[in-house]
C-alpha cells in the first residue's frame, strides 16, 4: 500500500513539475501588449524566420499545348520539381518569401489530338521540347485570417494569396531527328540539343532579330493553405500560375523562314519537323494518312541557297505560322513542409 502511495505521489510530482515548467515557459514568452515596450517586444517576436523544402508538380501552357481533350492530354505533360524556401513573417497577415525552384517543363505536338483543324495542324507541325527551369522567386503573401503576434499562437489553419517576381534560367531542348532535310542520317540522332543557339526562327541571321535571352522573368499569382502540425512545424499546399514575359520557353513564337537561310543542317531540321516519320519525344511513328489528307504539298526555290524544298503548305516556308504571339504560362502545384527557426 505504501509503495503504491509513493508511486502515485511521485507521478503527481513529475506531472506538476512538467505543467509548472510548461506554464513558466509560456509565461516567460507572454508579452504585455498594453505598454509601449511590451508592444515593441511583441512586434519583434512576430517577425520571425521559417523555411523548408517542397515538391512541385509543374506544367506548361503555350504554343505546344494540346487543343483536343485538353485536360487528359495536359496531364501527360506534368513533371516534377523541387524547391527550397525561407519565409520572413512581417505581420499577422503578411509574410515574404525567397524560394529557389528547379523542375522540368515539356510539350509535344504529338499530344494535340486529331479532331479539330487546329489540333491536326499541330500534329503535322510535330514540334516538341523539354526545358529544365531553375529560378528564384521573391513573393509577398497576404493571409486571409490574421495571426496573433507570437508564432506559437498562429492559427491551426490559414489561407493566403501571393504574388511577386520570378527570375529563371531557360534552356529549351529537343531531340535530334533521324535524318537531315536532305535525307542524310544524323550520327547523334535521338540526343538532346539546345535550341536557342540554333536560331530555329532565323535569329542571329541577316534580316532577323537576335536570339531570345536565357534569363527570363515571370509574374507569379496564386494562393495556398497552411496547416499547423506542431509548435514550430507547418504543412502548406499551394497553387501558382506564372505569367512568363516570354513566348520562347518552348522555342516557338513567330513564323517559319526560308529553309535555305540555314547553313547548319541541324538548325534547318529543327526548324521544320513536319515531314519527319517519327514523333521523337514519344519515339512513335506518325499517321501520314491523316497528315497527307489534311495538308497540301508545295515546292519552292530558296532565295538564299537556290535549292528546291518540298514542304507542306504553311510549314517550312517563309512567312508560314510556326507559333502564336501570346506569352507562355507555367503552373506549379506544390507541397511544402516548413520549420520556424526563430526562438
Amino acid at each position: 500500500m505504501i509503495n503504491k502511495t509513493l508511486t502515485i505521489c511521485l507521478v503527481l510530482m513529475l506531472v506538476s513539475m512538467g505543467v509548472s515548467g510548461q506554464y513558466s515557459s509560456y509565461k516567460y514568452k507572454k508579452k504585455n501588449h498594453t505598454t509601449e515596450a511590451g508592444y515593441r517586444k511583441a512586434i519583434k517576436q512576430s517577425r520571425y524566420l521559417y523555411g523548408g523544402l517542397g515538391i512541385c508538380a509543374l506544367n506548361y501552357f503555350g504554343d505546344l499545348t494540346p487543343n483536343d481533350a485538353l485536360i487528359k492530354n495536359t496531364l501527360k505533360t506534368i513533371r516534377s520539381g523541387i524547391s527550397a524556401f525561407v519565409n520572413y513573417n512581417f505581420a499577422g497577415n503578411l509574410f515574404f518569401r525567397g524560394e529557389f525552384i528547379y523542375g522540368r517543363l515539356i510539350g509535344d505536338d504529338y499530344n494535340s489530338g486529331k479532331g479539330s483543324n487546329i489540333a491536326i495542324r499541330k500534329y503535322t507541325r510535330n514540334l516538341s521540347f523539354r526545358n529544365d527551369i531553375a529560378g528564384l522567386s521573391l513573393t509577398g503573401h497576404f493571409r486571409l485570417l490574421e495571426d496573433e503576434f507570437e508564432y506559437y499562437k498562429r492559427k491551426k489553419v490559414n489561407l493566403y494569396l501571393h504574388t511577386g517576381l520570378f527570375i529563371f534560367y531557360s534552356n529549351p531542348k529537343s531531340k535530334i531527328p533521324e535524318k537531315s532535310y536532305d535525307g542524310v542520317p544524323f550520327d547523334n540522332a535521338g540526343e538532346w540539343v539546345a535550341l536557342r543557339p540554333l536560331g530555329t526562327e532565323g535569329q542571329n541571321r541577316p534580316g532577323y532579330g537576335p536570339s531570345y535571352s536565357a534569363i527570363q522573368i515571370g509574374i507569379p499569382l496564386g494562393g495556398g493553405v497552411r496547416i499547423r502540425l506542431g509548435q514550430r512545424t507547418d504543412m502548406s499546399i499551394e497553387a501558382t500560375a506564372y505569367y512568363l514575359l516570354s513566348d520562347y520557353i518552348d522555342d516557338v513564337h513567330g513564323n517559319y523562314v526560308d529553309l535555305g537561310l540555314f547553313d547548319d543542317e541541324l538548325a534547318k531540321a529543327m526548324s521544320d519537323r513536319s515531314r519527319e516519320e517519327k514523333a521523337m519525344l514519344k519515339d512513335e511513328l506518325r499517321d501520314f494518312n491523316l497528315i497527307d489528307q489534311n495538308n497540301e504539298e508545295v515546292v519552292y526555290e530558296s532565295q538564299y541557297d537556290g535549292k528546291t524544298y518540298l514542304v507542306y503548305k504553311g510549314f517550312g516556308e517563309e512567312g508560314g505560322i510556326r507559333g502564336g504571339e501570346r506569352n507562355d504560362l507555367m503552373t506549379n502545384i506544390s507541397f511544402k513542409i516548413s520549420y520556424i527557426f526563430t526562438n
